[in-house]
């Protein structure tokens, strides 16, 4: 296992190269298309998931291995980031804290990794666990929503309006909504759906899971859930007048709850 997580932890790191310049480039085209941000998340996700890299004088990834496979084994463990800067700095301490002793029979880089491995593992059961569990409690919340129209139910358990599910997704929405308010927050939610967000949100999520030691990959999840919902509203107006644009902001804001529930249900659209 410690291989793997060998692997995982520098896939971690590529990604988090891509991810740094994503959130330049989301500052520098402000006012570029939110799909085309989507897009950039996307070659993050793909870097998450692809263990092959393609090096080139152009690449944004400095190493595409910064801990060596043979860390594990070596007298004298160093790392390779491709900044020269960074392993000037961070080789001497490693050599220096985890060589092995003359004579031992352990080799302390091997016992630290097998150590942050289980870590790791139980990080990934735990995040995942989170989500099944928080998922299964919103959908017992909602048992008793009746139905509105095909795929749209109403319940009096929740605040505001969402998705839920990814094979078959069903809009819920409170009861304690304006008639005039309605047309337009099922824009927003069925264009979730034909958009197929909920899936890749599901895949974000999982991919969250298994960097979840990853700073970095937290701030791009959020992120990535933001411009979902901004390439989501783009998609529902781009062929609005002005006033119906106006309206449709205005009603979204009513039904929005005033803070993000992106982390406490995971799996749902709720931050509309």
């Amino acid at each position: 296992m410690e291989a793997f997580f060998l692997q995982v932890v520098n896939l971690g790191i590529s990604a988090g190269w891509l991810v740094l310049a994503v959130l330049v480039l989301r500052l520098v085209l402000r006012r570029a298309p939110r799909w085309m941000i989507c897009a950039m998340w996307g070659l993050v996700a793909l870097r998450l998931l692809c263990p092959v890299s393609i090096e080139s004088a152009l690449s944004l990834v400095p190493s595409a291995q910064t801990l060596p496979a043979e860390i594990l084994t070596t007298a004298a463990p160093e790392i390779h980031s491709g900044v020269t800067a960074i392993d000037r700095v961070v080789n001497p301490v490693l050599t220096q804290t985890l060589a092995p002793t003359p004579g031992a029979s352990t080799n302390p880089t091997q016992l630290l990794s097998t150590v942050l491995a289980w870590i790791w593992a139980a990080g990934v059961a735990a995040t995942l666990l989170y989500a099944l569990v928080s998922t299964l409690l919103l959908r017992r919340r909602v048992a008793t929503a009746t139905l509105y129209a095909p795929g749209v139910k109403q319940s009096e358990y929740i605040a505001t309006p969402f998705v839920l599910g990814v094979i078959r997704p069903t809009v819920y929405l409170p009861y304690r909504m304006e008639e005039a308010d309605l047309p337009h927050v099922l824009a927003h939610e069925r264009a979730h759906i034909r958009r197929r967000d909920g899936a890749w949100k599901l895949l974000g999520f999982v991919l969250l899971s298994v960097y979840w030691f990853h700073p970095l990959l937290w701030a791009a999840y959020l992120f990535f859930c933001r411009d979902v919902e901004s390439a989501c509203d783009e998609a529902v107006i781009r062929d609005l007048p002005e006033e119906e644009r106006r309206s449709y902001a205005a009603a979204l804001l009513r039904c929005g709850t005033g803070r993000s529930t992106q982390f406490i249900y995971p799996l749902s659209f709720r931050d509309t």
